[in-house]
């Protein structure tokens, strides 16, 4: 008799389970993918996106075809509620699907509950960037929240796009600590001074607090003015888990163990944005950590499947690469330690990003 396989979402590391499958199916093992859209895109080319540089095509990957080449069934729907003890996986619609082993690939959340019904937008789910960027770049005083790496490059990225095709007004940005606070302040303040040279206007160690039609207010009382706002403040966990009772950090990320099963669960398995690993809780929510994690993912479900042992298990590199597109075909290179802000960061950025699509469109 054959057992069910489902894949909940189509981050980096199912990206790499879809094609090992097609290389080396499971026999006697039936898979499923649920995800809300036919394509996903890739967060690493939302900056070249937006500056110009990349097309919709090339920043996304049709996982009609993928899914269809490695023999997996796709159900194009999200997942709501994990009933863990029954095996089963209820989506939005109300539909049922029974599971023998599931694994969540399904990124994180941004926006906070308080501000859902709000005008403020976010990267998630990211099939929805594309359009919401197209419009929000046009304007004139875009507002970015956030000073991690993703809202320094993504504000980079659209003063470049406004200063290029000469669209009036100033990208914003407000973080409620220093820009890159995780990094060392040497490189925060380079960072910084970098954006104001670029034109974008920062506010420091200010957190938003209210955000209306035409400005938001920040805990320091101040009102700044804004033609639309793009939240990329810290990550949260996806509402599914704790909705299905699974044991979470505090932030709402599922807790899994080295072997990237659940905490409780030995048949739930979880990756990439959407999970905290329980012997490295400060792990950054980042790609570069799920491209890595997907080998070891598909080993484990391979081998939970078919008995095998074993498990293998994951460990983090020490220091991982990040390069933030700065606009022009700059690229900000941090390395631990390290920085540097040239042309050939930028190519080297473009090289891995090419790389990686390629692995999978």
């Amino acid at each position: 008799m054959s057992k069910r396989l489902l894949l909940v979402g189509a981050g980096h590391s199912h990206l790499e389970v879809l094609r090992q499958l097609k290389a080396t199916p499971i026999r006697n093992v039936d898979v499923c993918m649920i995800s809300p859209s036919k394509y996903q895109y890739y967060s690493g080319m939302f900056s070249g996106f937006t500056e110009g540089i990349y097309s919709e095509e090339e920043t996304r990957i049709d996982i009609t075809k993928l899914t269809k080449d490695a023999g997996v069934q796709l159900i194009q729907k999200k997942a709501h509620t994990l009933k863990a003890l029954q095996r089963k996986v209820v989506c939005g619609d109300g539909s049922v699907y029974p599971f023998d082993v599931i694994s969540f690939d399904i990124g994180s959340e941004s926006l906070p509950l308080s501000f859902e019904d709000t005008i403020a937008r976010t990267i998630k789910p990211n099939h929805r960037f594309i359009d919401q960027m197209k419009e929000l770049r046009e304007t004139s005083q875009p507002l970015i929240v956030g000073g991690g790496a993703a809202g320094t490059e993504m504000a980079l990225s659209m003063q470049a796009y406004k200063q290029q095709n000469r669209i009036p007004g100033q990208v914003r940005l407000i973080t409620a600590d220093r820009i890159l606070s995780e990094s060392p302040k040497w490189i925060s303040s380079k960072l910084e001074k970098l954006l104001l040279n670029k034109g974008v206007h920062v506010w420091k160690d200010e957190r938003v607090e209210d955000i209306y039609e035409q400005y938001v207010r920040t805990d320091q009382g101040n009102k700044v003015r804004h033609t639309g706002v793009l939240w990329l403040g810290g990550a949260r966990g996806d509402a599914i888990f704790e909705r299905s009772s699974i044991d979470t950090d505090q932030k709402g990320f599922a807790l899994v163990r080295p072997t990237l099963q659940f905490k409780d669960y030995d048949y739930i398995f979880g990756a990439g944005d959407c999970v905290t690993l329980i012997d490295f809780p400060s792990l950054p929510k980042s790609g570069v950590y799920a491209v890595r994690q997907g080998p070891v993912l598909w080993e484990n479900l391979n081998k939970y499947l078919t008995g095998g042992q074993p498990m293998d298990t994951y460990v983090p590199q020490k220091s991982a690469l990040y390069i933030l597109s700065t606009g022009g075909k700059k690229g900000f290179l941090i390395y631990g330690p390290l920085s540097s802000h040239t042309h050939r960061a930028w190519k080297m950025k473009n090289k891995i990003d090419r790389e990686f699509m390629a692995e999978y469109q």
